[in-house]
């Protein structure tokens, strides 16, 4: 399972996937496991909830798109 995290305020969190290098501030796409599931845990990373797509609205007359 992918997730995407940031590193909680104040925190610097490694990659160890990524060559120990720092998890971005505006956050990433990582792999879930338990490294991850004990950051979580411990307050060092937050979970990302992805941004729903706005829904374009089709011109007068015509059903939007499903």
């Amino acid at each position: 399972m992918t997730a995407i995290i940031k590193p909680a305020p104040g925190r610097k969190v490694r990659q160890p996937d990524q060559g120990y290098s720092e998890l971005p501030q505006e956050g990433a796409p990582v792999t879930w496991g338990p490294y991850w599931e004990r950051a979580l845990l411990e307050g060092d990373v937050v979970l990302v909830k992805p941004e729903k797509p706005a829904r374009s609205k089709s011109p007068a007359g015509e059903p939007d798109a499903v």
